[in-house]
């Protein structure tokens, strides 16, 4: 399906960094197909390639299930370092903990919440390294669209070019987070509030939409106004 202008196949995704039962890939599909048909897509990052959705269904699994029975698949993880990098860091915060409590088997709140929370991400990752060329061109490489059709089958023997830009991306970008630490905290905290936000006004009135969506109908105007007081830039972004 056209997303932002691209053709994703969502049932060709990048292999799950979980280990995920078949009822659960279905349901993910379930709940992301009418999210984007609606035209509910005001983060394009996190919605910009078959890769970032991947990122988005880890970040929903992990919200999703239950803590104690998340696995990392070690063979996924192995081809996809950048996606686990960034689950790592994220995952392991205590606001991702908190959040994860609010959203235990909700599957609708899960996934507006891990949309929000990449876009967020992605955007930091963006403003951090647009101006270092080689970490930058090394993200552009393994993010841009034109990379989207590739067949899962081809990635699991990367070329030399992509080992190394991700083996690059991997190192700055826990570099980054490692001497920004206290940045990084203040990013989750405000993705925190944000998403804090989202649900108190899901939870306004007792009637809810049959599709369990108004918050991420309602939210570009939330989100430009984060965007005004933290992230105004303009600055490239590595997606395109």
């Amino acid at each position: 399906m056209l997303i932002n202008g691209n053709d994703i196949d969502l049932t060709n995704l990048e292999k799950p960094l979980l280990l995920v039962s078949e009822d659960e890939e279905l349901l993910f599909l379930r709940v992301i197909q009418p999210t984007l048909e609606q035209g509910l897509i005001q983060c394009p990052l996190a919605f910009s390639t078959r890769k970032t959705i991947s990122i988005v269904r880890d970040f929903w699994l992990a919200m999703y299930k239950d803590q104690e029975k998340l696995y990392i698949n070690s063979g996924h993880a192995l081809l996809y370092p950048i996606r686990l990098i960034i689950f790592e860091h994220v995952t392991q915060a205590e606001y991702f903990k908190r959040l994860s409590k609010k959203t235990f088997e909700d599957e609708w709140l899960s996934l507006i919440y891990a949309v929000v929370l990449l876009q967020f991400i992605l955007q930091w990752i963006n403003e951090r390294f647009s101006d270092n060329k080689e970490v930058f061109k090394a993200l552009k490489i393994l993010y841009r669209a034109t990379d989207d059709k590739v067949d899962d089958d081809d990635q699991t023997s990367p070329s030399r070019e992509q080992s190394i830009g991700q083996a690059i991306a991997v190192k700055a970008i826990r570099f980054e987070v490692r001497e920004n630490s206290e940045e990084f905290a203040s990013l989750l905290n405000q993705t925190y509030n944000f998403v804090n936000y989202l649900y108190d006004k899901e939870n306004e009135t007792d009637e809810r939409e049959t599709t369990k969506l108004p918050s991420m109908r309602n939210v570009e105007e939330a989100l430009n106004l984060f965007y005004s007081k933290r992230y105004t830039t303009n600055k490239a972004t590595f997606t395109g």
